[in-house]
């Protein structure tokens, strides 16, 4: 998987594939947000943390659908593949964590949104040159 590499050779990356792989850093820096801000200050932001993390979800699908079934975006394929079990990985660790109780199984969906923000980033900066 390489991220750096340029789409298909020629071809211009459409403007509704850009649109898609910015917003999930947008998303998701926004999800970090509501999170911060239950912990630090209004809890009821957890309830908004959990439905925008949701909806994080149906903007990595058409990303990834994009990617699967459009012939341009076909190096694109791996990393949003990649993107999409990451993001599964965020409710593994917590209903794993939960149902073991076991707090630094918990604790792996932090470091997972890490590395979910650093490839959206990265993505999306490749979508966009």
């Amino acid at each position: 998987m390489s991220v750096s590499a340029a789409s298909s050779p020629g071809l211009p990356v459409p403007l509704y594939f850009r649109a898609l792989a910015l917003s999930i850093p947008v998303l998701i820096g926004g999800h970090l947000f509501l999170a911060g801000l239950a912990i630090f200050s209004d809890s009821l932001a957890w309830q908004w943390h959990g439905a925008l993390g949701g909806s994080i979800g149906f903007v990595i699908l058409l990303l990834l659908g994009t990617a699967v079934f459009i012939a341009g975006l076909r190096d694109y394929r791996s990393a949003a593949t990649v993107l999409f079990i990451l993001y599964c990985f965020q409710f593994v660790w917590l209903e794993l964590g939960a149902a073991l109780v076991i707090g630094w199984v918990q604790a792996l969906h932090p470091a997972n949104a890490m590395a979910l923000a650093t490839l959206s980033v990265l993505m999306a900066r490749r979508a966009m040159s």
